[in-house]
């Protein structure tokens, strides 16, 4: 529902305040039905675990570096506002992420590097006779470890995305194509002709990230293959014959004229005109191959 109010975002009691295309809306808090799945219980034990050793295994000369560190790194705009992390949320949000990717663990501030334009186009999706492929467009080589953060496949009537999953680290290209058919598919499963599949990539380097940049594509359909609809040579279409074995292999004798058809039916008839006399033997006297 669409209201007038002061700028506001997040929950409240049993309403959640939240910003859409129209302005500010609320609507009632649904509480979640199913229990948190593997993935986000392991990033909640992480994050959890962090803020803990904050206290408990720093020393406060390294909490110093850490919220000096902090002060210089911007938070995520919310409202239009954004201001700088404090010492425990640097430390959180580095830790956790060299967690994810597989970093070893540092209890110091490591250096910020300087990131350059990202290498990483656009998403491309293939679907031929092994299936749906993903792969994802490089130029040049990967200097820093690429986050890949994937949607479940939607309609393709959408155009903006929504909650995305880490699906992992970006695979060295082979010919300018860098596949992610394993990763969206342990994730998501297999993506069916007609829907729609967002990526999010960002740039990580000792735990820092990146800017993040979107992709999506559609699902194509399968193409047809030609050997099945291919029609015989000549154009003619292929039926099967019912008759006798003469018919079939085409040594069919000549057709039979209309007096030859009125002596079938009644009785003798004249031969045709240059046709060869065939004495007719009465019945039982045929002639009879030898065994």
């Amino acid at each position: 529902m669409k209201i007038l109010d002061t700028p506001r975002s997040g929950k409240c009691g049993q309403t959640v305040a939240f910003q859409s295309r129209f302005g500010l809306c609320l609507r009632q808090h649904i509480p979640q039905k199913a229990a948190l799945t593997p993935a986000r219980e392991h990033v909640c034990a992480l994050f959890g675990n962090n803020s803990r050793k904050w206290s408990a295994r720093l020393s406060e000369e390294q909490r110093d570096r850490w919220m000096l560190a902090g002060a210089q790194v911007m938070s995520h705009p919310r409202l239009a506002q954004k201001g700088p992390l404090s010492g425990q949320q640097c430390w959180q949000a580095i830790s956790t992420v060299r967690a994810i990717v597989g970093l070893p663990e540092t209890l110091e501030v490591p250096p910020r590097p300087v990131f350059s334009d990202t290498n990483v186009g656009p998403l491309v999706i293939e679907n031929g006779a092994d299936g749906v492929r993903l792969y994802l467009a490089v130029s040049g080589e990967l200097t820093e470890d690429i986050m890949i953060f994937g949607q479940e496949p939607c309609s393709r009537g959408r155009y903006k995305r929504r909650n995305v999953s880490y699906l992992g680290l970006l695979a060295p290209p082979i010919g300018g194509l860098s596949e992610i058919t394993r990763l969206y598919r342990a994730k998501f499963g297999d993506p069916r002709p007609g829907q729609k599949v967002f990526l999010v990539t960002c740039q990580e380097k000792d735990g820092w990230k990146g800017l993040d940049h979107e992709t999506s594509a559609t699902v194509p359909e399968r193409p047809i293959d030609p050997q099945a609809t291919a029609e015989p040579a000549g154009g003619h279409s292929c039926y099967m014959h019912t008759g006798c074995t003469r018919d079939a292999d085409g040594i069919a004798g000549p057709p039979v004229s209309h007096s030859q058809a009125s002596a079938e039916a009644g009785g003798a008839a004249e031969p045709a005109p240059g046709a060869p006399l065939v004495e007719k033997k009465p019945p039982g006297e045929e002639c009879h191959a030898p065994v």
